[in-house]
């Protein structure tokens, strides 16, 4: 699954959201600026909640 996050501006912030989503037991396949790729987690409410919860926006989410 594709995400594409917004206000993501550093490599600290990437850092940030492949922790997160590993916490989720998310697979991470690549994170950058603004997009993280990810498997084995499907509920868009908790990736959703997740990334909200460390401060930023999830935009959209491509499977």
């Amino acid at each position: 699954m594709l995400l594409k996050i917004k206000g993501m501006g550093c490599m600290h912030c990437v850092a940030k959201v492949t922790k997160t989503m590993q916490e989720l037991g998310a697979t991470v396949k690549s994170c950058e600026i603004g997009a993280c790729e990810i498997e084995g987690v499907d509920d868009i409410n908790k990736i959703r909640e997740a990334i909200e919860g460390i401060g930023f926006e999830l935009i959209s989410a491509e499977a």
